[in-house]
């Protein structure tokens, strides 16, 4: 086990820093920078930018930048934060994780509560109404990309039927009463993943029904009960949370957009506003913290089969 977490660690450092080098190298590309007239939205004398490139270092040789920048991140340091006067980036970042997490896991948890029990139930009852009801809803919620679905719940529930409010506004996720206002952003982040998670579970249910242990098992006259959850659920889990990693991380990483539509005050907000103001800091910090998000999500997953399945072993 120590042998293997220090591998994926190693590759984990190699990757982070491959994602730097192209990150970087793509934000300084772009045309634009952070206190040009286009950026800051007003004029801005040729002398003054020149004077603030020299002061950032952002007229030395990209090479040279991102080595500097590197030494910064050895430390702990994201550095600062060019649209929001000087601030850390670190401090910045932690200021909206929150917000993003607890987003996160409410979709996550629609997903789980919601995909698992369809999917289960759609391989109870192979051919019939309920099971392509089922497959129904999961290609329905898994071809509806996730804008389009966010504004047709807004539509719906709060503006035709008043039920909650349209933004989530700035203070959500610090109070359990905020969370209300989640609930629809929750829904539309984590359809299409509830719905991936549906149609794998039925997958995987359908194999292990087949099994000769579960016809021994309904044979002994044992109860639905005992038979789909039990023996045959806790069999079919492999494959399960096998996407449940990816799936999380997507959750993560991909509520930029739905942010931005709902109003939560999160990673993802300030990443879209990082790009258009180009503060390079924030997109540098923005874009390895959703890396990290998704090596871990895909190392908790191996880390997990184990205890599933004690065949499974790590080398």
């Amino acid at each position: 086990m120590a042998t293997y977490l220090a591998r994926r660690l190693t590759w984990t450092v190699v990757t982070l820093l491959a994602l730097a080098a192209v990150t970087f190298l793509l934000m300084h590309r772009v045309p634009g920078g952070p206190f040009d007239a286009a950026t800051v939205d007003r004029p801005v004398p040729a002398a003054v930018i020149e004077a603030q490139h020299a002061f950032y270092g952002l007229d030395d040789p990209i090479p040279r930048q991102f080595v500097r920048y590197l030494g910064h991140l050895a430390r702990g340091d994201l550095g600062i934060s060019f649209s929001q006067q000087g601030q850390p980036v670190t401090d910045l970042m932690l200021d909206k994780a929150a917000p993003s997490f607890i987003l996160g896991l409410m979709a996550f948890g629609f997903v789980v509560a919601g995909g698992v029990p369809l999917g289960v139930l759609a391989a109870s009852r192979r051919g019939s109404v309920v099971d392509a009801g089922a497959l129904t809803v999961a290609t329905a919620l898994a071809a509806v990309p996730g804008f389009v679905l966010a504004f047709g719940l807004l539509l719906v529930f709060s503006v035709w039927l008043g039920w909650t409010e349209i933004l989530a506004g700035a203070r959500f996720g610090e109070s359990l009463g905020s969370l209300r206002a989640g609930i629809l952003p929750a829904v539309a982040l984590g359809a299409p993943g509830m719905a991936i998670v549906s149609r794998i579970t039925r997958a995987s249910m359908l194999d292990v029904l087949e099994q000769d242990y579960i016809r021994t098992a309904r044979s002994k006259g044992l109860g639905w009960r005992a038979v789909y959850l039990r023996h045959a659920l806790r069999n079919a889990l492999l494959p399960i949370v096998t996407i449940l990693g990816p799936v999380f991380a997507s959750l993560i990483t991909g509520s930029i957009i739905i942010e931005a539509i709902f109003g939560v005050p999160g990673i993802g907000s300030m990443f879209i506003t990082s790009v258009a103001t180009r503060d390079y800091g924030i997109i540098m910090g923005t874009t390895l913290f959703y890396g990290v998000v998704i090596m871990l999500a895909n190392l908790a997953v191996d880390l997990v089969y184990p205890l599933i399945d004690p065949r499974v072993t790590l080398r």
